[in-house]
């Protein structure tokens, strides 16, 4: 194993020689400490267990080196597109990810929904595109969701180092369908697009990815209103001998009938129509639920025409429904649209992956640059993970990512464990928290300071 990590960094290393300087071993050094076995993964504990490895040259290496982190991106998708493309169960999937910080510096941060605990806390949010195949996935793109709050700001958009060009407000939905755009331009032969409840209830988003040629399925909240029928939109017309002065502004258009909420559809349908499908294969055995399939439309209230698509509801254990709605043609097979909703569970667990066993909330970077070098390398570790799974797929099916980890800790180099080193180390953690509490209260005494004079 080790001979293959040395073999897979060798095929990315030329993005880390930069203006003729060479930042290959502090790339080595990083990825190996995301792939390590201590319990955090910020650039202290990287250093204290990779052998070799160096602080300082690693933090200007994430923080302000200029490597390019949009090039070993674009590898990483193709190197994902020959593992995982060319088959019939490749897809994109796309969703977001929270992550909590203190304080106001960190880019893009803000006080917003964090998935993560299920509220509004101060936090960072990145838009992530992952590409599977069956139950393997990999990140592939991500990008950082900027506020507008962030983007009328300036001076604070500079101290994060955010290029002029990136100082951008766009939505999630339109930083999704940049990603889906780019993996197409790069050659990626998904064959449908997943989301979540944000991406699926957008009409805008989902009407883009069908006029650009995707198929997709998105799951979409309880309340969305859908037409049972095609409403037909038409602008109202002016009655003969109506009073008042002829209208000269172009009016609203109307539906011809009335939407309902997909749920209250469900409950009047789902009973008679559902049917007990198989989802696809797992480890307990065959997963099956009760799906239920119809053609629905949906209209924005202001286009032109109204959008065909296939809702389709699952029965979850607790008695609860999922829906999701797909411009698939309309015979779909229903265990096919099926088998697409239960897919999007892969990206999530590759953020647990990523989360848990590789770091990748753990960064302690303010800046724009060192954010997206981070998840590079977080998306560059992970893609390493699949390939090791891809291998032992035959031989050793159940193969995890933490046993991955695991085994890496025996093949790496890390540093020796004795009572010099771990002292060398707390020295360090020391004198890095004696820096911290000295600025901490020069900024004090300063306000202070300003405070009193006004």
């Amino acid at each position: 194993m080790a001979c293959r990590f040395v073999d897979y960094c060798q095929m990315f290393e030329h993005h880390f020689i930069v203006r003729g300087h060479d930042v290959i071993r502090h790339a080595r050094h990083y990825l190996s400490g995301l792939l390590g076995t201590q319990r955090r993964k910020n650039l202290e504990r990287i250093e204290a267990d990779v052998a070799e490895s160096d602080y300082q040259g690693m933090q200007q290496f994430i923080s302000d080196s200029a490597w390019d982190h949009r090039a070993v991106l674009s590898q990483i998708g193709e190197v994902a597109e020959a593992t995982l493309g060319g088959d019939a169960d490749t897809a994109l999937y796309v969703d977001e990810s929270s992550f909590v910080k203190k304080g106001t510096a960190s880019v893009g941060v803000q006080r917003q929904y964090c998935g993560r605990l299920g509220k509004l806390e101060n936090c960072q949010v990145g838009v992530f595109v992952a590409l599977g195949r069956g139950a393997q996935a990999a990140l592939v793109d991500f990008r950082l969701f900027l506020p507008e709050a962030w983007v009328q700001d300036p001076a604070r958009c500079a101290k994060a180092k955010v290029p002029e060009a990136e100082r951008v407000h766009r939505t999630k939905t339109q930083l999704a369908l940049l990603m889906v755009q780019a993996a197409r331009a790069r050659g990626s032969s998904h064959r449908w697009v997943g989301g979540d409840e944000v991406y699926g209830n957008n009409h805008a988003f989902t009407a883009a990815l069908e006029d650009l040629g995707e198929v997709f399925l998105m799951d979409v909240a309880s309340n969305l209103r859908v037409w049972e029928s095609d409403p037909c939109p038409q602008a109202p017309v002016a009655q003969p001998g109506q009073p008042g002065r002829p209208r000269t502004r172009a009016q609203p258009l109307q539906p011809t009938t009335k939407a309902v909420k997909v749920e209250a559809l469900t409950q009047r349908c789902f009973a008679a129509g559902a049917r007990e499908v198989t989802i696809r294969a797992a480890t307990k055995g065959a997963l099956r639920a009760r799906v239920w399939v119809r053609r629905v439309w949906v209209w924005d209230g202001t286009s032109p025409r109204a959008r065909a698509r296939l809702l389709v509801v699952r029965e979850e254990a607790d008695g609860s429904c999922k829906y999701s709605l797909s411009n698939a043609p309309a015979d779909t097979p229903w265990e096919r649209l099926a088998y697409m909703q239960a897919q999007r569970f892969w990206i999530e667990r590759c953020f647990q992956d990523a989360k848990s066993e590789l770091g990748m909330a753990q960064y302690e970077v303010r800046g724009w640059i060192g954010w997206h070098h981070h998840m590079t390398l977080v998306c560059l570790a992970l893609l390493f993970l699949l390939k090791e799974r891809c291998r032992a797929q035959k031989t050793t099916p159940l193969l995890s990512a933490r046993d991955i980890v695991e085994l890496l800790a025996i093949y790496l180099p890390r540093r020796s464990r004795d009572e010099a080193e771990v002292l060398r180390q707390m020295q360090r953690r020391h004198a890095a928290r004696h820096r911290d509490l000295k600025n901490r209260r020069e900024r004090l005494r300063r306000a202070t300071k300003t405070s009193a004079r006004s």
